[in-house]
């Protein structure tokens, strides 16, 4: 039986108002004053549409989610919206409640299965989850009157233990977002669809505790198409156990970007944790790192059209094992300055003759790449005049012969390339 099946009749529900010793005060007194009908305290739910709610995509409807979500926090309940198209013109704020829609029994991908937001404000988020605030089975859809050239997110997160499951999230700015101010550690987002995000799909930073991002897709093709040089599919800042699987990005400028400062947050710091299974497909950059991050990334296929793989910072700390990594006008692999890179077991593809780059660029850092088959049309790996150290061993490299490892560092660099065979 789905949830709004479970909810009785308006006729029911006066009928049985008398006997619901859950029911408040307050809650009854305000239901009485505007002649709403309070579902039973047993549903767990309050329904928007007994406070008001609409949902025919021209009615503002805001109201009415603010007067179910204060029920809603009195009562100890969540706040129900059937599907419908709900109108809004000012935040939704949700702390220590949830949100919900039904249950899909679909996927919420390319099909409209789902209650729809529709905020109409461009200044202030779609919805605020602070403290223990949920939003789960919804869409939130932004619809422009013309291109736009900045808004606010669709989702910004400021507390700990916020939840975002089963949504999507169409057209916006920015998608989920947090504020770069509070702790908003043990985040939870899973099974969340963004499509076109015109800046960033996801941000995620201050989480000093264990973060978990899920099967979130963030795909950017449409319905305004752009070249590659904009957006980030997953923006990660200051992260404590940074738990990500089965993520993938779709024609963004990066997908995943590991920063230790991120403009407008006053949290610094950066990410330690995983990305386990998780893609990108036609991006410009797969994963860029860039300053103090410890990663570890496990499987996972990363097609881009340039580097697959970026890492750029003194105190970088990159594991890449098992992944497939392939490129086209840039190198799969390309080190300016780590602590430590690491790359086993990998699949590195650089095919494309029109473009010239080696399969891997080594400019610094200290760099391991063992047991990888790497394949190049052209150049296969250059090691730099800066590297601080390398090791190149039991690999296979395809590559022109004479190009197959172009070594230009120091002679005295500590440079050691042994049980790799040439095909």
């Amino acid at each position: 039986m789905d949830k709004e099946s479970r909810y009785l009749s308006r006729r029911e529900a006066l009928a049985g108002l008398s006997a619901l010793a859950g029911v408040t005060t307050f809650g009854l007194a305000n239901a009485q004053a505007q002649g709403v009908t309070l579902r039973p305290r047993t549903t767990g739910f309050v329904n928007v549409r007994d406070f008001g709610a609409r949902g025919d995509g021209n009615t503002d409807d805001t109201s009415a989610f603010e007067r179910a979500i204060a029920a809603a926090k009195q009562q100890g309940l969540a706040v129900f919206a059937p599907r419908g198209l709900y109108r809004t013109t000012r935040t939704l704020v949700v702390e220590n409640i949830s949100i919900t829609g039904p249950t899909p029994g679909v996927w919420c991908a390319d099909t409209d299965v789902l209650p729809t937001l529709l905020p109409t404000h461009r200044d202030t988020p779609g919805v605020h989850l602070k403290a223990g605030g949920g939003l789960e089975a919804l869409t939130i859809r932004y619809d422009w009157e013309r291109e736009p050239e900045s808004g606010p997110p669709a989702v910004l997160v400021g507390g700990v233990g916020a939840y975002v499951g089963y949504v999507k999230i169409l057209y916006c700015w920015d998608g989920i977002l947090a504020d770069g101010v509070s702790n908003i550690g043990r985040l939870n987002i899973e099974n969340v669809f963004i499509v076109a995000p015109r800046n960033i799909g996801v941000r995620v930073t201050g989480t000093w505790d264990a973060p978990t991002i899920r099967n979130v897709e963030v795909w950017n093709l449409g319905p305004v198409p752009r070249p590659l040089e904009k957006g980030i599919g997953f923006d990660l800042g200051k992260n404590d156990l940074l738990r990500m699987s089965d993520c993938f990005a779709f024609a963004m400028n990066i997908g995943y970007l590991l920063r230790d400062t991120i403009p407008g947050s006053t949290i610094a710091g950066g990410t330690w944790g995983m990305l386990t299974g998780c893609s990108t497909d036609y991006c410009s950059i797969g994963i860029d790192v860039r300053g103090e991050n410890t990663v570890s990334v496990t499987g996972g296929t990363y097609w881009n059209h340039h580097q697959s793989v970026r890492v750029n910072g003194e105190k970088a700390r990159v594991r890449v094992t098992g992944a497939e990594l392939k490129s086209n006008a840039g190198p799969c692999v390309e080190v300016f300055e780590s602590e430590q890179v690491v790359v086993d077991g990998c699949s590195l593809v650089r095919a494309m003759e029109e473009y010239d780059f080696p399969v891997v660029h080594l400019h610094g850092g200290y760099t391991t790449l063992t047991g990888n088959h790497l394949r190049s049309n052209t150049e296969g790996v250059r090691i730099g005049a800066r590297v601080r150290s390398v090791l190149l061993a039991g690999n296979t490299l395809q590559a022109q012969r004479n190009r197959a490892v172009v070594n230009q560092a120091p002679a005295n660099a500590p440079v050691a390339l042994w049980g790799n065979l040439m095909v």
